[in-house]
């Protein structure tokens, strides 16, 4: 309802976004895992612009299998994990009161996550007589989990017709996955996601009013 409210009443302050983040993980596939997003930000005073927004995580872990002396496959394991994740973002901006194109302003970027994890091991016994027979199963994991994250970087004016930017952001990722993944694979040892990422965001806003 706040959200709302502050759209219909500074309208032309609001802004949709999407964005693309990368995060360093080394028991990933290309020792990382992905974040896409989108969403809505609003701005309620220069310094305050809080933006709601909706993500999906998705990475796979290195894939894992059996040899034996000869080098034959006995079996493999593969494991994926995902995440529909909403997100509040009450976003300190520092900006100057008036804007131009090219101009770089340093923002902070607090974020209240509530994710729906689900992780998934694809497990296949090798019949090494007939391949075409071997076995797979497949289980899956699933769970709600809430919390917190935090982003720092700058924002890029792009334009002096409309409120159009480009974000930089290096973030600390606080939705760990790494719980559902652990119980999938029966493991004892504890995968953990809360790690550092970077990030890009475009806002496509509306055309200024000309003086």
């Amino acid at each position: 309802m706040l959200v709302l409210f502050c759209i219909k009443s500074n309208a032309q302050h609001a802004r949709v976004f999407a964005n693309i983040s990368a995060y360093l993980h080394s028991d990933f596939q290309n020792n990382s895992f992905s974040e896409f997003g989108t969403g809505l930000e609003v701005k309620v005073h220069r310094f305050l612009k809080p933006e709601v927004g909706v993500s999906y995580f998705i990475g796979s872990l290195e894939d894992y299998s059996k040899v034996d002396q000869q080098g034959n496959t006995l079996d493999l394991r593969t494991s994926k994990v995902y995440a529909l994740n909403f997100n509040l973002t009450p976003k300190i901006s520092l900006y100057s009161k008036e804007v131009n194109s090219g101009d770089v302003f340093i923002q902070i970027l607090p974020r209240f996550n509530v994710s729906k994890i689900s992780a998934d091991r694809y497990y296949t016994v090798i019949n090494p007589i007939k391949p075409s027979a071997s076995v797979t199963t497949k289980e899956t994991v699933s769970e709600w989990y809430q919390s917190f994250g935090i982003g720092l970087g700058i924002d890029i004016v792009l334009s002096d017709k409309s409120y159009d930017s480009l974000s930089v952001n290096l973030y600390y990722n606080g939705v760990n996955m790494g719980k559902a993944l652990t119980e999938v694979n029966h493991s004892n040892s504890r995968i953990n996601t809360d790690t550092v990422g970077m990030g890009i965001s475009y806002y496509l806003g509306f055309e200024k009013k000309k003086n």
